[in-house]
């Protein structure tokens, strides 16, 4: 028998076994997030797969805010690569983790600090996020990326590609205006004042003006339910309605129903919301900001953090806008790693500790070997949007022919008809066909 003295030290001093207990827990947590249940496709995931990642015409459309083009732009790569299984569409949010992890090996994290950091994010809802085809642990991977440079960034050396990187986040969604407004007025404050501004128009400015403008216009095209989607007949109809579509793609994009009807920000109910949504988020939250504000006020070099977090805050208050407590999810690894960053003497004083290192991860360890995802699933937001019925009916009639079929479906079942169909069928996605299917009566 092994004593527990000796796996300690093994533990300490084998990089070897460090190695092989990482790749060990991200396979289990991998098989408890897609493997160890079956569970049908969501509403959501319909309409990111079906509407935007599989097919270049559609990909860029802006109809509606939960298309995050460039997170769909992998799931289009990944459509004519593997196909529409749901599995490798859900296996794209894996990649969140991985970068993450690789983010944390960059800040130079110590295994105990890795640990730490992966048992309070998964018991947030970046895990719930994690086994499905949705952006938003996308996105704050992408987040932990621009912290890492914002952490190095001495001289602006890194100003271009954050610059790159928030016009990505931004342009995904723009409900990402809460910290990227803060992130790049923050570096305006702490960079030479004329290669900002430089930089600030050729790598913000005016990819997001391009894009946004493509965008507005796929977007006003589509409002008006164009008949074709040939190239030749979308520019002449383009010349023909250009006013109008600009009107429409613009109106819809940053003029949205939810936008427009969302309250205004009230801080008692935000709060609440968000502790009821995610309780660690919530604390991890409001550690960002009692350290955020003591930096600002206590300490003469005040960091570029803190700074950011105290204008993220005040976003919220100048937008006025309600906001739905699920953005914070988008900023959660920002959120923490903010927080391990003022913590950082503390942290590093106890992860020292062997003794912390091994029951730490043990407790990672049951926690991932009890995370029953069904159940999660089942009991959050998105519980009610899983196309339980509707999966049975169209498994049932296309194991019978292989054809499409339209029994006066809802659009949920026309939509998983058409996704199975792909599946089941072995075809290959036409727009065509999906919108005369998906149109029919």
């Amino acid at each position: 028998m092994i004593k527990p003295s000796i796996f300690l030290k093994t533990l300490k001093n084998n990089n070897t076994t460090s190695i092989v207990i990482t790749l060990f827990l991200l396979l289990l947590f991998f098989y408890k997030l897609y493997l160890e249940y079956t569970i049908p496709i969501l509403g959501d995931e319909l309409n990111s797969i079906l509407v935007y990642s599989t097919n270049l015409k559609t990909l860029f459309l802006k109809n509606f805010p939960g298309n995050v083009a460039f997170f769909h732009l992998i799931g289009y790569l990944k459509s004519l690569i593997f196909g529409y299984d749901l599995l490798t569409y859900r296996s794209i949010s894996f990649l969140s983790v991985l970068l993450s992890l690789w983010v944390l090996k960059k800040l130079n994290f110590n295994e105990t600090k890795i640990i730490v950091f992966f048992l309070v994010l998964i018991g947030t809802n970046f895990t719930l996020t994690a086994g499905l085809y949705l952006g938003y642990n996308f996105t704050t991977a992408v987040y932990g990326l621009i912290f890492l440079l914002l952490n190095s960034n001495s001289d602006d050396k890194n100003n271009k590609i954050i610059f790159l990187l928030l016009f990505f986040q931004f342009y995904n969604h723009l409900v990402n205006l809460y910290l990227v407004f803060p992130i790049i007025l923050s570096l305006f404050i702490y960079s030479n004042k004329k290669k900002f501004i430089r930089e600030f128009i050729i790598y913000f400015l005016i990819p997001t003006c391009f894009f946004y403008f493509f965008s507005v216009m796929m977007t006003g095209i589509a409002e008006l339910k164009v008949e074709q989607v040939d190239i030749k007949y979308i520019f002449l109809f383009i010349r023909q309605n250009f006013e109008i579509i600009f009107n429409n793609g613009l109106n819809r994009i940053f003029f949205y129903e939810a936008y427009q009807n969302a309250g205004k920000f009230d801080l008692l109910n935000v709060t609440i919301g968000l502790y009821n949504f995610d309780k660690i988020i919530f604390f991890i939250v409001m550690l960002c900001l009692i350290f955020s504000f003591y930096n600002f006020i206590k300490n003469k070099n005040k960091s570029i953090f803190a700074l950011i977090i105290i204008l993220h805050f005040l976003t919220f208050f100048l937008i006025n806008k309600f906001p739905a407590p699920r953005i914070f999810t988008s900023f959660g690894i920002f959120y923490l790693l903010v927080s391990f960053y003022f913590l950082e003497n503390i942290i590093e004083k106890i992860s020292k500790l062997i003794i912390f290192k091994f029951l730490s991860l043990i407790l990672l360890l049951i926690l991932i070997i009890n995370l029953n995802y069904k159940e999660k699933i089942k009991n959050s937001v998105y519980g009610r949007d899983i196309t339980y019925k509707e999966n049975i009916v169209s498994t049932r009639l296309l194991k019978k022919e292989c054809v499409l079929i339209n029994l006066n479906f809802t659009e949920a079942q026309k939509r998983n008809y058409y996704f199975n169909y792909l599946n089941f069928c072995n075809e290959k996605f036409n727009l065509n066909e999906f919108l005369i299917y998906y149109r029919s009566n």
